[in-house]
């Protein structure tokens, strides 16, 4: 779909992007086609498509065979792809916001998810917080983001980009940098580059987590005071009810020194904190 039919669809249907929905629509066929080729996308296939927009990734996806899950938030893109895929046996439209939607329940009917989606940008950090929280459901990501967003998941300790996403993917997944792809491949233009990101979640997580949810929240109030010392970020933390002099106990047996800051550590160190913050605990409750 070229930017001039673009313009012509808002116009003809009264639509406006929204800035604050991150709605940059990509346009360039040549970029489609290779983002679902790189998905290695099969015939028959089922894909879960977030922010369909006006429906070019998804026409894309069906000319490769694939059964699409179309889900789209804005009512007014939603109507265009309710009269672009009326008939269309392969598109299932959903009109939802995907931070809210039951990926469960789909994942129930479907098995372990792929995704194959130009993320919006102004969500995407909070949606790959909740493929990671769901991750046994989903089975791979192949989406576009920011390339500033995507290289905070391969960013190495010590860095800016290092952060909470890169602890927890690191711990749950494989993460590769496929291609980038220029805004000018975008309408309206955005002020930044994207790439194309493919992560998979192994049936077997590269590090064992025996508690999730804990380890997560152990994570998340480590890097709440970046630029302080560990001690200071978790001193008054609360992290399911737990002490911080059971957490110093936890950092000296795991060799966590609590007077660097969270972003100096791997995240196998703190996959090792998190062990055994969560072993002392249950001696304790």
């Amino acid at each position: 779909m070229t930017q001039s039919n673009l313009r012509r669809i808002f116009k003809v249907q009264g639509l406006t992007p929204k800035k604050w929905l991150g709605q940059n629509l990509l346009t360039d066929s040549r970029y489609l086609r290779e983002i679902v080729q790189a998905a290695g996308v099969s015939t028959g296939e089922p894909v879960v498509e977030i922010g369909s927009g006006l429906g070019g990734l998804t026409e894309e996806l069906v000319r490769q065979g694939a059964t699409v899950w179309a889900l789209e938030i804005d009512s007014g893109f939603f109507r265009v792809l309710e009269d672009k895929f009326a008939g269309v046996k392969q598109v299932e439209l959903v009109h939802a916001d995907a931070l809210k939607y039951d990926f469960t329940s789909l994942a129930e009917k479907l098995g372990r998810l792929r995704v194959v989606a130009n993320l919006p940008y102004s969500i995407s950090s909070r949606l790959i917080f909740r493929f990671y929280e769901n991750r046994d459901f989903f089975r791979s990501l192949h989406i576009l983001l920011q390339k500033e967003v995507a290289q905070r998941f391969i960013a190495a300790p010590a860095t800016k980009e290092y952060g909470v996403l890169t602890v927890l993917l690191g711990v749950s997944a494989v993460v590769d940098l496929l291609f980038d792809i220029p805004a000018k491949a975008f309408f309206p233009v955005p002020e930044v580059i994207s790439t194309f990101v493919h992560i998979s979640f192994p049936d077997k997580p590269l590090i064992s987590i025996s508690d999730p949810a804990l380890f997560t929240a152990l994570v998340k109030a480590s890097f709440s005071k970046r630029r302080k010392t560990m001690r200071n970020a978790l001193r008054n933390a609360s992290i399911h009810g737990i002490s911080y002099s059971l957490l110093e106990l936890a950092a000296e047996k795991a060799r966590m020194e609590l007077g660097r800051r969270a972003e100096t550590f791997t995240p196998a160190d703190f996959a090792r904190f998190g062990e055994e913050v969560s072993l002392l605990s249950q001696s304790v409750f």
